[in-house]
């Protein structure tokens, strides 16, 4: 009996969150980029350089390809920081709109908006990029973690080796090739926060957090997730401030909300460089 509630429960949060999923993603469309902002491509990534600042960040979405709010969500901050002439000066942003491009074409065509919208999370390989990095937790086979708290799991696959997939290996060869001290991963939808060890990163998560209203994860909760081969581990291990945010929808942008929270912590970062 407790079972049967529990399942229907999750349903019933499933159906919720797919209509309102299904009317804003048929409201909100991804951006167009200003003419005047190229395009390039580094091996596999396709991104957007802005500014020539020295303090360098990079902007990452969906390495989940399932998670097209995050697509979305870097659309709109192009433009942005595209039009802030002073943060230019400071900073050079480097922005991945869509990292998992196979992924996120599956959920464009099949956006599952009432099964929690998993279609598309993998590669072409069947792989979880953000369980491929080679770090010492690496495995072929590990948790994914989710749902409310993160309580429920399933096991994925992670690839043969870590650092086997070519999205992986072209990001880690960009990050290293220009030395990128700061990383952002843009996910959806945990409504949370969280970073590594280095002392900017957790700086800038609590600052994140209070500013967009999500909830700090801290990494003691990280831990019990019992996540192998992920980017905060490799960021971690290559001295890179690492920062993830889990916005609030699967397929919204959360530009609004997340915004006020870029701004401050670029902000921040421009006072104490």
């Amino acid at each position: 009996m407790i079972f049967k509630i529990s399942f229907l429960k999750k349903k019933i949060g499933y159906i919720k969150r797919g209509l309102f999923g299904f009317f804003i993603n048929k409201i909100e469309k991804t951006s167009k980029i200003n003419k005047n902002i190229k395009k390039n491509i580094f091996e596999e990534i396709e991104y957007f350089e802005i500014g020539n600042g020295s303090q360098k960040i990079i902007f990452i979405s969906a390495i989940h390809g399932n998670e097209i709010g995050t697509v979305k969500l870097a659309y709109s901050l192009i433009n942005w920081l595209n039009g802030k002439e002073e943060l230019k000066k400071t900073f050079t942003f480097y922005i991945i709109p869509c990292l998992n491009k196979e992924g996120y074409s599956q959920a464009l065509n099949n956006p599952d908006y009432f099964n929690g919208g998993k279609i598309g999370r993998f590669n072409d390989n069947n792989v979880d990029l953000n369980r491929n990095f080679p770090t010492p937790s690496f495995k072929k086979e590990s948790i994914y973690s989710f749902g409310k708290n993160y309580g429920e799991k399933e096991l994925v696959y992670c690839g043969e080796y870590g650092g086997s997939e070519p999205e992986i290996k072209a990001l880690i060869n960009f990050i290293k090739n220009k030395n990128i001290k700061v990383a952002y991963f843009f996910h959806n939808a945990g409504k949370d926060v969280m970073g590594n060890k280095n002392y900017l990163s957790q700086k800038l998560v609590k600052l994140y957090s209070k500013k967009a209203g999500f909830r700090f994860v801290s990494d003691e909760e990280w831990q019990k997730m019992g996540q192998t081969g992920t980017a905060k581990e490799w960021c971690e291990i290559n001295n890179v401030a690492y920062i993830e945010i889990e916005g609030s929808n699967r397929w919204g942008n959360d530009w609004k909300i997340q915004k006020k929270a870029i701004e401050t912590i670029l902000k921040e970062m421009s006072l104490t460089k």
